[in-house]
């Protein structure tokens, strides 16, 4: 009876779940996937909120995800060079002449069918044509970042996707069609319909994207799966003409053509697009004039809402230019090509996102940025020309106590300056360049005086101050580190998280100071005992992929501490064994670094890594020579370059001056081990004269103070 019970049972379950298999299956073969990406050159911050405030359907831009995001490219700031960059998902170049053109069109009297066929061994005669392909393909192979111009739409072909294109930002005088640069493949084959537009006497150039072709044309589209780019060229003509336009006709086609943008993103949503984006490859030359350098991008998704983040810059609100093309390949859930290092960007679920808070900061971001250039030269000089009087007040007062506690006190506020620049960049908004260079000035001053009448220690204490604030900071995802002057800029787009290398070398003769009481006080056991521990902690934080993420400053850190040790050891040793040594621990600091990437998200260090691992050497190669090009940028345009040479040159005559050299064994330690420190961030960092700089300048005035010091001392 049993059995037969079991087996009924067994039946009625094969013929449940045969039907429930067949069901999934059809849903599976069913469902679709539809991303629409529109590029609106000429938006801006301004235009997105706007919108925001003003629009007429103002649910549409709360429930949006929303970023600004970084467009810069390997050249200088165009329309072109951003799109290649945006579509390569790598920074990019343009060339001369570049443009998409329909059948029937001619370029420069020209059929382009007859072009094609002159430049090209295929004959076209079918979808959007790319005359100048070969041209802008080797361009961009043959540059550092080696972008793969058509990389999007070749992975997107391959995953069975439909490509479509329309719409233009052409004027009167001048062609301009590059949203095709998202959908064409490595062959520069696309589908698309470029000329989607009508003809209004009323707008600018008497031309306007037509919205109703548009949406006709994609709810026709039965492809399961469809990417529709839609280069909507109308707030770029308008900004174009506004030169000639009266401000009463500008400010009403202002408000007319942002409206029109709205109603169609509106529409777009409501035909069954599963993925909308709104980027702007670039700004209007306005915004780009008040430094408003970073680009507005919302995402509509009915399933999610929240704040639009990537892995490439760590911050939420803020996304790079690199992470479009893995973000749009990944909606189609398809492989990502390994060449890639951007990152998918992810939506930080949350019930709302006030949009005003995000705003807010990056109005913040946008005020450093354009502040930065004042605020560093003038700090830049004003360090230079510290340490130039100190070095000269060394020699002039000696023996005159008033100008040497004076020069003592200068010299801390000057060591303390790092503190600074990190606590009071959070009330930058609030009191302007002015008033935080006062406060700067004020603080560090006060900051030195308190420190000298009180503390014999000084250097040491604002040592340990400034190491302590630099570790939290880090721990806790360089908050402060984001949004200081001497940090790093989201716009520059150099490095948007970890240490940069201002405060690497900061960070690394700070951790020297916070030694100086050991090397005196404690037994050589307890000496090296210690040394080792903050060299492996130091190393830790510099290295590792969720705190410093810095490469050269954690090889420069083993380096400085190898060559303590040792000084420690007092043991001499031939060059050979030396260099032996160094080899060795050099590649012990590499194998560190190496398995600090292993755990948590990719950082670009972990990226390097796993290139070099399957033998792409040719990116490591790159690599050194972008990072080689930009010291020497930094060295012939840069203001550190003052600092650097100043701190350099006082270096040198205080390790040949034998009246400027200290008595304890322990500030020679620490003089000698910044020097090499410095010299070692100078040669391993990308920005090296900028981690050189401010490391020498920290052990010059150190030392300064020092040396001051012990001409006290004897007085008294």
């Amino acid at each position: 009876m049993w059995k037969k019970i079991i087996a009924l049972t067994y039946i009625l379950f094969f013929f449940m779940i045969i039907p429930s298999a067949y069901a999934q299956v059809g849903e599976a073969e069913q469902s679709s996937t539809n991303v629409v990406v529109m590029i609106v050159p000429g938006f801006s911050m301004q235009e997105a909120e706007w919108l925001w405030m003003h629009g007429d359907k103002r649910p549409l831009w709360e429930d949006a995800a929303f970023a600004a995001m970084n467009v810069r490219s390997a050249g200088p700031y165009s329309y072109l060079n951003n799109m290649v960059s945006i579509s390569t998902g790598k920074k990019a170049l343009g060339i001369q002449d570049w443009n998409s053109y329909e059948i029937g069109e001619e370029v420069e009297g020209t059929p382009i069918t007859d072009l094609m066929n002159e430049l090209k061994s295929s004959r076209a005669d079918t979808g959007v044509m790319h005359p100048h392909l070969y041209r802008l393909q080797q361009k961009n192979l043959q540059s550092d970042y080696r972008a793969e111009v058509g990389i999007l739409g070749q992975t997107l072909q391959e995953g069975n996707v439909k490509r479509f294109v329309w719409g233009q930002s052409d004027t009167r005088h001048e062609a301009i069609r590059y949203g095709s640069l998202f959908t064409m493949n490595r062959n520069g084959e696309s589908d698309g319909f470029i000329n989607a537009i009508q003809r209004n006497p009323e707008a600018a150039f008497g031309m306007e994207m037509d919205e109703e072709i548009i949406l006709n044309g994609m709810r026709k589209q039965q492809e399961k799966k469809r990417f529709n780019v839609v280069e909507w060229g109308d707030v770029y003509r308008l900004f174009e003409q506004k030169p000639l336009m009266e401000p009463r006709k500008f400010a009403f086609e202002y408000e007319r053509q942002l409206i029109r943008l709205e109603s169609f993103i509106h529409n777009l949503i409501n035909i069954d697009s599963h993925h909308v984006w709104l980027l702007a490859p670039m700004m209007n030359q306005e915004a780009y004039d008040r430094k408003e350098q970073l680009a507005p991008v919302f995402y509509w998704n009915k399933e999610v809402e929240g704040a639009l983040s990537s892995q490439t810059t760590r911050q939420s609100n803020l996304v790079s230019n690199m992470d479009v093309v893995p973000t749009i390949i990944s909606s189609f859930n398809l492989p990502v090509p390994d060449s890639l290092i951007g990152h998918v960007m992810d939506v930080n679920p949350l019930e709302s996102v006030d949009k005003q808070i995000v705003f807010l900061e990056i109005e913040e971001m946008v005020s450093i940025f354009a502040s930065r250039g004042t605020v560093l030269s003038i700090y830049i000089t004003s360090l230079v020309v510290l340490l130039l009087g100190a070095g000269v007040g060394i020699i002039l007062a000696k023996g005159q106590m008033l100008w040497i506690k004076l020069i003592k006190i200068i010299l801390i506020a000057g060591w303390s300056s790092p503190f600074w620049f990190l606590i009071l960049t959070l009330w930058f908004h609030k009191v302007g360049v002015i008033g935080f260079l006062f406060l700067l000035t004020t603080c560090s001053l006060i900051c030195g005086y308190i420190f000298e009448k009180l503390c014999r220690q000084a250097v040491v204490l604002i040592g340990i101050l400034l190491f302590l604030t630099i570790t939290v900071d880090l721990f806790l995802g360089s908050p402060l580190m984001q949004r200081s002057f001497l940090g790093y800029d989201p716009i520059i787009g150099a490095r948007y998280y970890g240490i940069g290398n201002e405060y690497a070398g900061v960070y690394l003769i700070t951790a020297f100071a916070c030694l100086v009481p050991v090397l005196k006080w404690a037994r050589k056991s307890i000496v090296v005992l210690i040394i080792i521990s903050m060299m492996s902690f130091q190393v830790v934080m510099l290295g590792k992929n969720t705190l410093g993420t810095n490469a050269g400053a954690t090889l420069s850190a083993g380096v400085a501490y190898l060559f303590i040790l040792y000084l420690v050891f007092k043991r001499k040793l031939s060059f050979s064994v030396i260099l032996l040594v160094v080899l060795l621990a050099s590649g012990f600091s590499l194998l560190l670094l190496y398995f600090l990437q292993q755990s948590g998200s990719q950082s670009h260090i972990g990226f390097g890594f796993e290139r070099l691992l399957e033998g792409d050497f040719l990116y490591i190669i790159d690599t050194i020579q972008r990072k080689l090009a930009m010291n020497v940028k930094i060295f012939r345009h840069s203001n550190w370059t003052q600092l650097f040479i100043t701190s350099y040159v006082l270096g040198a005559v205080i390790l040949w001056k034998r009246r400027l050299r200290v008595e304890g064994f322990e500030e020679r330690v620490f003089l000698q081990g910044g020097v090499v420190a410095s010299f070692a961030l100078l040669v391993l960092n990308d920005s090296g004269v900028v981690a050189a700089a401010t490391s020498m300048f920290c052990v010059v005035s150190a030392h300064y103070y020092w040396v001051l010091t012990s001409y006290q001392n004897k007085v008294a």
